[in-house]
């Protein structure tokens, strides 16, 4: 090959990386067995600052609808799944909606790349969030979406950054549940049982790699609910406590906070969504956890 044409050939390839990588997913919808799981509002801007929260998501059996594009569930057991962080110079939480990247990994699969801005800019991109979601049937009558989750900080100073889960959950698509928060060891989960007296159909939200800092379950809107917490324009640090009190529409959302995370470093963590499944601590975890944290650190080279 001479210079001329290994030139052309590298410049074909450069293209398409650079299309590849401006790729992005509004929607993703993951298959396995007999369960389906998918997110839509993947990008939309107009919820940074709202209370769109990721707009619809579905977790539950394909039933008949055995169409793969399809996101329609039976039994579904989550109405809305979102993100919010919030860094130095925030004066309130922002919820991720800058996607640069997002790709299909599998029919089970997928991945998802935000870069956001911190101090109240809208161009610096700072914060790099990156998410691998991941569905499993466990059992015919149960299964869990495993997402990884990494922060990475791209600027040359250590930066201070609140990164918050959120999910509302209407176990068999009804609002009249029971939502409960579980600290156990190796894993720290929100539970939310079809009703107060039915506890075999239930979903999770799990924290584990790296526990969770503070929590709070409450109403799905108006005073007390987390996701107005998180969409008002005051700065949010969650309330550690069930703020409905009792059985009715819930919803819930974790805390995690970071304190100067290193100029190129990344920290890291795992969200378990279950249908009918309590998140268990995975194997080396709770060792881990005697040497000191489960903060996934490292420099970026």
């Amino acid at each position: 090959m001479n210079r001329k044409m290994a030139l052309m050939a590298f410049a074909g390839v450069a293209a398409a990386a650079a299309v590849a990588e401006a790729q992005t997913l509004t929607t993703l919808i993951l298959n396995d067995g007999l369960y389906r799981y998918s997110e839509q509002g993947l990008t939309a801007t107009a919820n940074r600052t709202g209370t769109g929260g990721g707009s619809a998501a579905n977790f539950g059996l394909i039933g008949a609808n055995t169409t793969a594009g399809s996101s329609a569930v039976t039994s579904d057991y989550l109405f809305q799944n979102w993100w919010w962080y919030r860094s130095q110079g925030d004066t309130r939480e922002f919820a991720l909606t800058n996607q640069t990247f997002g790709t299909q990994l599998g029919a089970n699969s997928a991945f998802l790349r935000y870069v956001e801005p911190i101090g109240g800019s809208s161009t610096n991109g700072t914060l790099t969030f990156e998410f691998t979601y991941t569905l499993n049937q466990i059992t015919p009558t149960s299964a869990a979406v495993t997402i990884n989750w990494s922060i990475i900080n791209n600027s040359q100073s250590a930066q201070d950054v609140s990164f918050f889960a959120y999910s509302d959950s209407d176990v068999l698509s009804a609002g009249g549940n029971d939502g409960t928060y579980n600290s156990n060891p190796g894993v720290n989960f929100y539970r939310n049982n079809a009703s107060t007296s039915n506890s075999s159909q239930f979903f999770t939200m799990g924290a584990d790699l790296r526990l969770n800092d503070r929590w709070q379950i409450g109403p799905f809107s108006g005073t007390g609910a987390p996701r107005t917490a998180l969409s008002d324009a005051l700065v949010t640090a969650l309330s550690n406590t069930d703020t409905l009190g009792a059985a009715g529409d819930n919803a819930a959302a974790f805390q995690f906070d970071f304190s100067r995370i290193a100029a190129g470093a990344t920290v890291g963590g795992r969200i378990t969504k279950g249908y009918n499944y309590i998140p268990v601590p995975t194997p080396g975890t709770l060792a881990l956890m005697g040497l000191g944290g489960l903060a996934v650190a490292r420099r970026r080279r």
